[in-house]
């Protein structure tokens, strides 16, 4: 699954703000009996390693690199099949995509997904996603679904 974590750091462009608010950024978790696999996630911002235990709750850990302590999409990329790599990079995904495209992979999920690109026009999300279809194979679909924004 994905989700939020806050670290304490402040993005450049809102530091110049009253009470700026805390950058968040996205993970990609395992769970597995209700509970999230403990891992460690570097700010895509500061680059301070968190220590992930619970959806949207961490701690920051002192004194580690998390270029060295954590995986990165280079790290990643090299687990994945090369076609899967070059259209990831092509549409610009971050980290939490190829930690969920490895998982899709690692567990034989097949039909599950991750959103190459999505825009909303004129009441409607579209977009395309990379679909695993099982023995390795992955499809590229486009889709487009009414949405209501209030």
């Amino acid at each position: 699954m994905k989700h939020l974590l806050e670290c304490r750091c402040i993005l450049p462009t809102m530091k110049n703000k009253p009470d700026p608010p805390l950058h968040k950024f996205v993970v990609f978790s395992v769970q597995q009996n209700d509970k999230i696999v403990e891992k460690l996630s570097t700010c895509n911002n500061c680059g301070v390693v968190h220590r992930v235990y619970e959806v949207c709750k961490s701690e920051i850990l002192n004194n580690f690199e998390g270029t060295k302590s954590s995986l990165t999409i280079e790290d990643i990329s090299i687990m994945l099949p090369a076609s899967v790599s070059e259209i990831m990079k092509t549409y610009e995904r971050e980290l939490p995509d190829y930690e969920h495209i490895r998982f899709i992979l690692d567990e034989d999920k097949k039909d599950e997904f991750i959103v190459l690109s999505q825009e909303f026009n004129d009441g409607r999300k579209t977009g395309k996603v990379l679909k695993y279809k099982g023995k390795g194979k992955f499809e590229i679909e486009p889709f487009s679904r009414s949405e209501i924004v209030e």
